[in-house]
């Protein structure tokens, strides 16, 4: 965790106090969201019949991106046209989406004049959703190198941040200056970054050879942390899949190595508390689809692909002394119902292992909080996961729960305490390599059809069984 992040935490602990991760969409980025498809189609113009046909090819990709025998999508898919056309129309935006509610909670703190690079860009999908979220750096000089395998892709979005910002990006006196560039990733890296940002490509470098994935994510780690400025972040985020999580497990036990801060979601250097143990359970977030804009609910929905929530997991880490605040708790679960104690729960995660936070006005803090809590030595420990409960004081000015909470599903398979892991530390291999369907989830936290929130027909139904199997894969 950041110094800055530490210094902002909020003393005594009470849950109204609890600093937000994920910010809801504010009416400016919903208004710019909602006219999204006006600039698509004058940066992407297509034929009618192409219009006819875009949910049947989103379908297509939908499949395309999932890891079967072929091993995914080929290198480049999005140079292919009518590929990158249904990605524009449903990935991108929803991208975009999750995005904008992710990146205005994260300490950036970038420097006027300061590099950004953003690896594996496609339609420049980060850049565009900083722009849309963060107008705090609009008014700084940056120079971003974007670069991909995809250089249609990557044209395309030159085309839709000049739309967005009312700029040329690529013009000298741009105050955003964007050099995109077609290649891979590594080639992206270029020393003294202020900040490095990879979206969805860490599950893709996955496949990419047969070495142990923890030693490819340790790779990469190093690379980012030797491109990176003293001072300078490096932000990776993953669909919230198993395999994501994964990837980001591997990589910040080498940031950890390399002596990086990590800045955020996890409060502790320590080992994640939901490696071994008990626990089925993966550090990934939920966040509702609410704000979404209606012409994209309705397109998902013609594509048999529509959303109820949006999914991600993500590490921020600074090249920087490490420092650790002892009470900080991250928020790592929607609220639950206690069959034993009136009121509602979460799960949160802090220095001493897993902890269950209890609001007894059934008020919790949200997924991503971060709250400062002791938790006593003392305390009671919860019967299903064996991880102390703490009851949070009352906040009366909370908003009041919407309705009951569920109660914790027992074939959820609940976080456990932080129990000794059979690795030696510094690996970064769980002791479940994978769980089952360590997948990709498309889009962060799309659903796969015939899947939650997915309204589909009988056809596409039994089409969506034939690949229940399927693990999904990266998508931007």
């Amino acid at each position: 965790m950041s110094r800055d992040a530490a210094d902002s935490l909020p003393r005594s602990g009470p849950i109204g106090a609890a600093r937000h991760l994920f910010a809801a969409i504010p009416p400016e980025v919903s208004a710019r969201l909602s006219a999204y498809p006006e600039m698509l189609r004058r940066v992407l113009p297509l034929r009618p019949a192409m219009i006819r046909e875009l949910p049947r090819l989103v379908r297509e990709l939908s499949m395309s991106l999932t890891a079967e025998r072929e091993g995914g999508p080929r290198p480049g898919y999005l140079s292919e046209p009518r590929t990158l056309s249904a990605y524009a129309w449903y990935y991108l935006p929803w991208n975009l989406m999750r995005l904008s509610r992710l990146l205005p909670g994260l300490d950036l703190n970038l420097p006027d004049g300061g590099l950004v690079c953003d690896l594996g860009s496609g339609p420049l999908t980060f850049v565009q959703a900083l722009w849309l979220s963060r107008p705090d750096l609009r008014r700084k000089k940056l120079r971003i190198a974007c670069l991909d395998r995809s250089k249609r892709a990557l044209d395309l979005g030159l085309g839709l941040f000049t739309e967005l910002a009312g700029f040329d990006p690529t013009a000298p006196d741009a105050p955003w200056n964007i050099r995109v560039t077609r290649g891979e990733y590594w080639q992206g890296l270029t020393g003294g970054a202020d900040l490095i940002a990879m979206v969805n490509v860490a599950n893709e470098l996955a496949g990419t050879s047969r070495d142990p994935l923890d030693s490819r994510m340790e790779r990469v780690a190093a690379q980012l942390t030797d491109a990176l400025a003293p001072g300078g972040r490096a932000l990776v985020v993953e669909p919230g899949t198993r395999l994501g999580w994964r990837c980001l497990l591997g990589m910040r036990e080498a940031f950890i190595e390399l002596d990086m801060d990590i800045s955020a979601p996890c409060p502790h250097r320590e080992e994640c508390v939901l490696v071994g143990g008990r626990t089925r359970a993966w550090c990934h977030f939920n966040m509702s689809s609410k704000g979404a804009p209606k012409w994209l609910t309705t397109f998902s929905e013609r594509a048999n692909l529509g959303k109820e929530r949006l999914s991600l997991s993500f590490l921020l880490a600074r090249k920087s002394r490490p420092s650790v605040e002892s009470r900080a708790v991250r928020v790592v679960s929607g609220a639950f119902a206690l069959a034993d104690v009136p009121g509602s729960a979460v799960y949160g995660c802090c220095q001493s292992g897993l902890a269950v936070l209890v609001a007894p006005d059934r008020r919790p803090p949200f997924p991503g909080d971060l709250l400062a809590v002791d938790i006593p030595a003392n305390a009671p420990l919860d019967g299903k996961s064996g991880a102390p409960r703490v009851m949070l004081p009352v906040d009366p000015d909370a908003p009041a729960p919407a309705k009951p909470q569920p109660a914790r599903q027992e074939n959820a398979g609940a976080p456990a305490r932080r129990l000794p892991s059979a690795r030696p530390r510094g690996t970064g291999k769980p002791s479940r390599p994978g769980g089952d369907a360590a997948g990709r989830e498309a889009a962060g936290g799309r659903s796969r059809p015939g899947g939650a929130g997915t309204k589909t027909a009988g056809p596409a139904r039994k089409k969506a069984k034939k690949t229940t199997k399927r693990q999904p894969r990266r998508t931007e």
